[in-house]
C-alpha cells in the first residue's frame, strides 16, 4: 500500500522520469544508426604499429580497450613489420571492392576492429575511393580481437590444502555482451561429497 501510495504522489516526477529515460534511450539509437562504428580503419604501417595507431582504430569502431591492450595489439604490429612478416589477412582485391572485402576478413577473423596498411609504403596509406574502381590493390590487415567472444572456464576445488582430491569441479561456458568485455554465461558444478551437480549462472567483466 506505502508503494502505490508513493506512486500516486509522485506520479508527475515518476512519469517524467520514465519519459527522460525513454528520449535518452531513443536518442543514444538514434545517434547510432546515423553514427555506425568504423571497424576497419585505414592507417600507415608506421602508425599501425603504434599505440596510438591502435587507440584510434580503437575509438573508430566504439570499442574501449584499456592502453595494456593497445600497447600489446601495437606490439604485435609492429614486430610483423619490423621483421617484413605479412600479417594473418592480405587483401587482394579492386579498388571498388576494397571496403567489403576489409569488412568480411575482419569478421571472418571475429576481430572486434581491424587496421589496413599500405605494404607498398609505410609512409603512405591507400585511399581506395580515389583510385578507379578496376584498380587492383593489396592491403595488409590487422585484425584485433581486443576481447573473446566466448570465454570457457574450467574450475577445481580440493578437499584440502594437504588434500588435492576433488571436492568439486566445475565447467562454464560465457558469451560476449558488451563491446567492453563483459560476459554472461551458464555452467555447472559437481560436488563429490554431496554427489550433486549443481547449475550456475555467471556474469564476469
Amino acid at each position: 500500500m506505502a508503494a502505490i501510495s508513493f506512486i500516486k504522489n509522485h506520479k508527475k516526477i515518476i512519469v517524467g522520469a520514465l519519459a527522460a529515460i525513454i528520449l535518452g534511450i531513443s536518442a543514444y539509437f538514434i545517434y547510432q544508426h546515423f553514427h555506425p562504428a568504423k571497424t576497419v580503419t585505414t592507417e600507415t604501417q608506421m602508425q599501425a604499429g603504434t599505440t596510438a595507431g591502435v587507440e584510434n582504430a580503437a575509438t573508430n569502431a566504439k570499442v574501449p580497450i584499456s592502453c595494456s591492450q593497445a600497447q600489446e595489439a601495437a606490439s604485435q604490429i609492429h614486430y610483423i613489420v619490423a621483421n617484413n612478416q605479412p600479417p594473418q589477412y592480405v587483401v587482394y582485391t579492386t579498388a571498388s571492392e576494397a571496403p567489403a572485402a576489409e569488412k568480411t576478413a575482419q569478421e571472418k577473423a571475429n576481430a572486434d576492429f581491424a587496421i589496413v596498411t599500405n605494404p607498398a609504403n609505410s609512409s603512405e596509406t591507400v585511399d581506395t575511393s580515389k583510385l578507379p574502381q578496376d584498380t587492383q590493390i593489396s592491403l595488409n590487415q590487422y585484425n584485433v580481437q581486443a576481447y573473446k567472444k566466448v570465454l570457457h572456464t574450467v574450475s577445481y576445488a580440493p578437499k584440502a590444502i594437504d588434500n588435492p582430491s576433488p571436492k568439486e569441479v566445475g565447467y562454464s561456458v560465457s558469451r560476449k555482451i558488451t563491446k567492453d568485455g563483459q560476459y554472461i554465461g551458464v555452467g555447472v558444478d559437481y560436488n563429490f561429497d554431496d554427489k550433486v551437480a549443481m547449475m550456475k549462472l555467471e556474469y564476469t567483466w
